[in-house]
C-alpha cells in the first residue's frame, strides 16, 4: 500500500511539473490528455485485491466526446452490458452511444455507419487501435468491415457524426433500437437538406 502511494505521489509530481512547464511555453494543455486512460479492464490480482476467475468489472471510462455538464456523451460501444460500453482490449465496434455517462445502461439510440448488404446479427465492425484516436471532445475510428472512417464530437445537447466512406456507395446508417435502453417501440427519421 505504501509503495503504491509513493508511486502515485511521484507520478502526480511529474505530471504537475510537466503541465507547469507546458503552460509557461504556451502549449495547449489538452495535448496532455489521454482519453484512453481508464478504458482497460483490470486483470492483475494486485490491482483488484483478489485473483480474477473471469473478466473483472472495470473500464468505467470512455474515450468518446463530451463537454462538461452536457446532455450528450458520444462514444463507441465495444461490448454491450459492460462498464462504460467501451473496453480497450475489445476488437469490434457495435455502435456509437449518445448518453454514456460512463455506464452502458444509458445507451440511448446506438448508431453506426454501414454499407452494402448488412446482416442484422453481425453488422458490427472490427477495428485496430492503430486506426483509432481520441482527444478531448473528439473520437475517431476506422471501421474495417465497411471501409468507413467514423468521427464523432458533441455539443451541449447533441452529437455530430461524420462518416467518410472509402467507396462512396451504398451509404447507410444503422440504428440498433433493440439495444437502446429506453425500449423504443415507435420511431420516425426525417432527412433534411
Amino acid at each position: 500500500m505504501f509503495r503504491k502511494a509513493i508511486y502515485f505521489f511521484a507520478g502526480l509530481l511529474a505530471t504537475s511539473a510537466t503541465l507547469c512547464s507546458a503552460q509557461k511555453q504556451g502549449a495547449n494543455l489538452t495535448d496532455f490528455v489521454n482519453p484512453f486512460i481508464g478504458t482497460t479492464t483490470l486483470w492483475d490480482s494486485i490491482d483488484l485485491g483478489y485473483k480474477p476467475t473471469r473478466r473483472a468489472w472495470g473500464a468505467e471510462a470512455y474515450p468518446g466526446a463530451s463537454l462538461p455538464n452536457s446532455m450528450v456523451q458520444v462514444t463507441p460501444v465495444t461490448m454491450w452490458r459492460s462498464g462504460s460500453g467501451y473496453q480497450y482490449e475489445d476488437t469490434v465496434v457495435y455502435a456509437f452511444a449518445h448518453t454514456s455517462k460512463g455506464h452502458w445502461n444509458l445507451c440511448y439510440v446506438p448508431l453506426i455507419a454501414v454499407s452494402g448488404d448488412v446482416n442484422p446479427k453481425t453488422y458490427y465492425s472490427s477495428y485496430k487501435h492503430t486506426k483509432e484516436s481520441a482527444s478531448p471532445g473528439y473520437y475517431q475510428v476506422y471501421l474495417e468491415k465497411y471501409g468507413i472512417n467514423a468521427e464523432v464530437t458533441s455539443t451541449l445537447r447533441c452529437a455530430f457524426h461524420k462518416y467518410t466512406y472509402d467507396n462512396g456507395k451504398n451509404k447507410k446508417i444503422l440504428a440498433d433500437l433493440a439495444r437502446s435502453n429506453e425500449r423504443v417501440n415507435d420511431w420516425k427519421i426525417k432527412k433534411r437538406r
